[in-house]
């Protein structure tokens, strides 16, 4: 059984267009992925553009690896945003 104390989160900030596809992604290397308010952040609420971004968490299996993580973080971070 997975369990959430054997996870960590990570954030990240991408266009509303890319939704779906960064939620297809998720599902492949975390336990859930779901959308945050910018403004419970202040470091959030100053780097979004609430017009064409969202800030996502995903909260990662137990079970994904470092590379994996650096794969999506490489599409996510440097390809689509």
């Amino acid at each position: 059984m997975k369990k959430l104390e054997d996870s960590f989160d990570s954030t990240y900030i991408i266009r509303k267009e890319n939704y779906d596809e960064f939620i297809e992604d998720a599902k492949k290397v975390a336990l859930t992925a779901y959308t945050v308010p910018a403004f419970v952040k202040v470091e959030l609420y100053n780097m979004i553009d609430i017009e064409r971004d969202i800030a996502m968490v995903v909260v990662w299996k137990p079970e994904t690896t470092v590379r994996e993580i650096k794969e999506f973080d490489k599409k996510w971070f440097l390809e689509k945003y």
